[in-house]
């Protein structure tokens, strides 16, 4: 084992679900970071004693939430902007593009349906939603090209298939999609924490909580593009969606209502967020970042790859493109009955899940050669 590794193990006996079960279902549900456990007790303990002095710290702590959240994915913090989850910030996404009657969006077979019923309800309005084939590659970006024409607005597709792990090129359809004006929306929540992200050439990136980045579902964040973000009007608005009641510093002018959007990526907050969500995504997305992108990432791929081996070794048939340069925390394999093999394992504590008929194993960086070799081994 590598220095890098071995030094990411030291956070192993942190994670208060490895001393009673083989927890392998990140790409389900992650359990909480340290740090994130930590913030929602001192947050619900502040809430025991409600008290106006509490409201400076709210606002710090919101903008701490932004920032941690911005390094991870290594962009400006005034790109990036809170949303309850995955779904909502996708349908802002759908709501607030300029898309017209006539317009076609570009999604994918065997995509979540959180990256497909925001699109298929602009079909009310008359536009069209086409779908791409799956390939046992995922999205390929020759694909993408082909299902082009001139009424193309939107690119709306998964950075990381949820059920085969399979990853897609982002540069290169981002590139595609820069090249002939169309926008990039990119689902991010099977990557966010596991994966580094390049942003180039991406409009709206929208991750949730509650996998990868270790933190409680309920939360979430959307980064949309410096260029996007000059025009962008969403499609809903609140009264934290203006400035400057989005700095929550001055209560004084609250019926001085003056429609002036905030700036930055804020205008797409509508109302109260969630303290104890957001600030428990954004100290899990601290701790990632303090960790190490780049050391998370090659750590996971590491025991991805001695995962696959010992599941080649004994006959198993992939079902992610492991071979890719593009990988990802997912293995996916085929068994016979893989519901009931789902249960079987649970009984031995051996915790993952079951998509789209294979059994789905998402590996995070505390993970061990010594969990894989168990799952190995009660197969």
């Amino acid at each position: 084992m590598s220095p890098v590794h071995r030094e990411l193990l030291v956070e192993r006996d942190r994670f208060e679900i490895t001393k009673n079960y083989t927890y392998l279902n990140h790409a389900s549900r992650g359990p909480l970071s340290p740090p994130a456990r930590e913030i929602i007790k001192t947050v619900a303990d502040e809430m025991l004693t409600v008290h106006p002095s509490q409201i400076k710290g709210m606002r710090e702590g919101f903008a701490q939430a932004r920032q941690s959240m911005a390094d991870l994915i290594n962009a400006p913090v005034t790109s990036v902007g809170l949303v309850p989850n995955t779904s909502s910030g996708i349908a802002m996404a759908a709501g607030s593009l300029p898309i017209e009657r006539g317009d076609n969006i570009i999604c994918a077979q065997g995509e979540f349906p959180a990256n497909i019923y925001p699109w298929m309800n602009l079909t009310f309005r008359g536009v069209e939603v086409r779908l791409l084939d799956r390939n046992p590659n995922g999205i390929s970006v020759d694909q993408v090209r082909e299902a082009m024409d001139e009424r193309t607005k939107v690119v709306a597709l998964s950075w990381i298939g949820f059920a085969d792990g399979a990853r897609i090129d982002t540069a290169a359809i981002g590139g595609l999609c820069a090249e002939k004006k169309v926008f990039f929306v990119l689902d991010a929540i099977q990557g966010v924490g596991a994966m580094r992200v390049d942003l180039a050439d991406i409009d709206v990136l929208v991750s949730g909580s509650g996998k990868w980045s270790l933190s409680p579902q309920g939360g979430g964040f959307v980064y949309l593009s410096p260029m996007l973000l000059e025009n962008l009007h969403p499609d809903r608005v609140g009264w934290l969606s203006m400035t400057p009641n989005c700095e929550l510093d001055d209560f004084s002018n609250l019926v001085d209502y003056r429609f002036t959007l905030a700036e930055d990526a804020r205008r797409v907050e509508t109302g109260s967020n969630s303290l104890l969500t957001q600030f428990a995504l954004g100290a899990s997305c601290r701790y990632l970042y303090d960790l190490g992108k780049r050391k998370i990432e090659e750590r996971i791929i590491a025991l991805c790859d001695y995962l696959v081996t010992g599941l080649r070794s004994r006959g198993y048939s992939i079902t992610t493109p492991v071979d890719s340069p593009l990988r990802s925390g997912i293995v996916a394999f085929r068994v016979d009955e893989p519901a009931a093999t789902v249960e079987r394992l649970l009984e031995r504590k051996i915790i993952l899940s079951a998509r789209e008929g294979s059994l789905r194993v998402g590996l995070h960086f505390y993970n061990t050669t010594e969990d894989i070799d168990r799952l190995l081994e009660e197969l």
